[in-house]
C-alpha cells in the first residue's frame, strides 16, 4: 500500500530516519552501550528534524510508560486526510479504544511534560514513574528539541518506522466516521414536509417523559435534569449552525462508540441554531439541518442525548444579530419551508426543554448562575418564573472580571441550591473569552466555572471525562457535511 497523503515524502521520511539513526549511533558510539534504536535523552539538548514519523517517548528505568508523538490530521470536504503542523502527544494504549485525553505541540510552542502540572496529568494519567518535571519538547521551524528534566528517572525518543503505525490512525478515525454513517443512515439533507414533522413530534413526545427529569408539582418534566454520575459527559456548546462542528465531536474520541453503548451522554448547552457569521445572520436552511441532526441523535439516543435550552431556541423578536432579527427570521423560515404545523410543534419542542443539568460532579446550564436566590423548587418550576428564566438563557460572564464578588457568589448559592458541593465544576456557554476561544477555564477567576463554545470556524471546544475529572479537549473544524453525505450515498469511501 502506498504512504498515506497526510504524512511527508517517503524522501522526507527516510531522511528523518537517517538523522535520527545517525543520533542513535553517535550516542552508541560514546557510551559503548546498545540502546536498540532509541535515543536516550540526557541532560543536554538533543535536536531532531522536524519529525516526518510518529515518534514514541519512553519514559523510566526498568518499568517504563510510553506516549506517542504524532502529526495531526484532518479531513478535507473530498474525503482525503491531509496533515496539519500541529503535533499530538498521547497514550496510544488508550487513544485508540475508549474516551482519552491528548496534548497538541503547535509550531513556536514548548512543553515540560510531567505530574506537576493537574490539567495535563487529568489529560494523559501518568503514572507515578512519570516525575513532576520530566522530559521538555520544543517545536520550531529547525525542528523538535528534546531535553530529560528528571535526574533519577530516564527517558527514551524511539522513531516508528513501520507503515501500519502511520496508517492506523487514519482507519481509525475514517471508521468513525463510516460508523456514523451507518449508525444514522441516511444523508443529512431537508427531509419531506411529513418526515421532518413526524421525527419533531417523535421527539417531543420523548421530551414528555424524558428520562432523570425532575417533575413539577402538577407531573409535567420540569426544568432540571439530574443525571447519574456513571456515564460520562460529552458537553457541547453553542454550535450557532456549524453542522461540520457537530460531525467533528461525533467522530472523534471514543465519543460515538461511548455514548452508543451507554457509558457515556452528550449534553448540548443550546444555542444550536442561528448563523452568528458576520453577513450570515438571516441564512437559516444550515439551522435546520442541524436541529435534524440533534433531533435524530435524541431519537436514537433518548435517554443518552440532553439538549438544555438557550437564549436562540426561541422565536422572540429580541434575538438580533447583526441587525438581523433571528427569532422572527428563524420562524418564518419554518413555516415557509416546513408548514405551521412544524413552526408549532417546534415551540412545543422549545416549551419541554429542560434548563439545566447536574450530576453529583456536574453542573451546566446555558447562561450562567441567577443572580435571584432561586428555591430548588422554583428552578425546577423555571417556566414559572420569567425572570428567573431570563437570567438562566441570557446572563452570563462577560469580561476577565465577570465572575469576580457578586457574579461567583450565585454560582456558589445556585450550587447549593441544588445539593452540590462547592467544588462541582460549572459549564456554561453563551459567552466566550474572544472570538477565537473555544474554553475558558475559571473564568474571571472563579474557581470550577468554566465558558464553553464550540461554534469556532477554526476549532470545536469539547469538555468530557476522559477519568475522574472532567477536562476540555478542542478538535480542528472539518468540512464533514460534504463528506458524511457523500458516503451515505455512495456506501463507500472515496479514494
Amino acid at each position: 500500500m502506498a504512504a498515506p497523503s497526510p504524512y511527508l515524502s517517503t524522501r522526507s521520511r527516510k531522511s528523518f530516519l537517517r538523522a535520527f539513526q545517525g543520533l542513535v549511533r553517535e550516542q552508541g558510539d560514546r557510551d559503548g552501550i546498545d540502546f536498540g534504536g532509541s535515543i536516550r535523552l540526557g541532560r543536554d539538548k538533543i535536536r531532531l528534524p522536524t519529525p516526518a514519523l510518529p515518534l514514541q517517548l519512553r519514559f523510566g528505568n526498568e518499568e517504563t510508560f510510553g506516549l506517542q508523538l504524532m502529526a495531526e490530521t484532518v479531513v478535507d470536504a473530498t474525503g482525503r486526510f491531509r496533515r496539519t503542523q500541529d503535533y499530538l502527544l498521547f497514550d496510544p494504549e488508550r487513544y485508540f479504544d475508549d474516551i482519552s485525553g491528548f496534548l497538541r505541540l503547535a509550531p513556536g510552542e514548548s512543553l515540560t511534560l510531567g505530574r506537576a502540572d493537574p490539567l495535563q496529568q487529568l489529560l494523559l494519567q501518568c503514572p507515578q514513574l512519570v516525575e513532576e518535571h520530566h522530559l521538555r519538547l520544543k517545536l520550531t521551524s529547525k525542528g523538535l528539541t528534546l531535553k530529560r528534566k528528571s535526574r533519577v528517572q530516564g527517558a527514551h525518543v524511539v522513531a516508528l518506522e513501520e507503515q501500519e503505525v502511520l496508517e492506523r490512525y487514519i482507519r481509525w478515525r475514517r471508521n468513525k466516521i463510516e460508523h456514523l454513517a451507518t449508525l444514522l443512515a441516511a444523508p443529512i439533507e431537508p427531509p419531506s414536509r411529513g418526515e421532518g414533522l413526524a421525527l419533531l413530534e417523535r421527539v417531543t413526545a420523548i421530551l414528555e417523559e424524558e428520562p432523570y427529569r425532575l417533575r413539577t408539582r402538577d407531573g409535567r418534566p420540569g426544568a432540571i435534569l439530574q443525571l447519574p454520575d456513571r456515564p460520562a459527559p460529552i458537553i457541547v456548546g453553542d454550535l450557532h449552525a456549524r453542522i461540520d462542528n457537530l460531525l467533528v465531536v461525533l467522530t472523534q474520541n471514543g465519543f460515538l462508540e461511548s455514548l452508543q453503548g451507554g457509558s457515556a451522554a452528550l449534553i448540548m448547552l443550546g444555542d444550536a441554531v442561528h448563523p452568528a457569521e458576520p453577513g450570515c445572520e438571516d441564512e437559516m436552511d444550515t439551522s435546520m439541518l442541524m436541529m435534524d441532526l440533534i433531533l435524530r441523535l435524541k431519537a436514537l439516543f433518548p435517554d443518552r442525548v440532553f439538549y438544555l435550552r438557550g437564549n436562540h431556541d426561541s422565536f422572540s423578536e429580541a434575538i438580533n444579530k447583526g441587525g438581523v432579527p433571528q427569532g422572527l427570521v428563524w420562524e418564518k423560515a419554518l413555516q415557509d419551508r416546513r408548514g405551521p404545523r412544524y413552526r408549532g410543534a417546534m415551540q412545543r419542542f422549545y416549551d419541554l426543554l429542560p434548563y439545566v443539568a447536574i450530576s453529583p460532579h456536574l453542573l451546566a446550564c446555558h447562561a450562567g448562575a441567577p443572580t435571584i436566590e432561586a428555591t430548588r423548587d422554583e428552578l425546577i418550576h423555571l417556566r414559572d418564573h420569567p425572570e428567573l428564566e431570563h437570567q438562566m438563557t441570557h446572563v452570563g460572564p462577560n469580561g476577565p472580571k465577570a465572575l469576580h464578588g457578586d457574579r461567583d457568589a450565585h454560582a456558589g448559592h445556585l450550587r447549593r441550591r441544588l445539593g452540590l458541593e462547592p467544588e462541582t465544576p460549572f459549564i456554561v456557554g453563551h459567552t466566550t473569552e474572544s472570538a477565537d476561544a473555544t474554553c475558558w477555564l475559571n473564568v474571571g477567576g472563579a474557581a470550577h466555572h468554566h465558558v464553553l463554545s464550540s461554534a469556532n470556524p477554526n476549532q470545536v471546544g469539547v469538555i468530557t471525562r476522559p477519568g475522574r475529572n472532567l477536562v476540555p479537549l478542542r478538535y480542528p473544524a472539518e468540512p464533514l457535511l460534504p463528506v458524511y453525505n457523500r458516503l451515505v450515498k455512495k456506501g463507500r469511501w472515496k479514494d
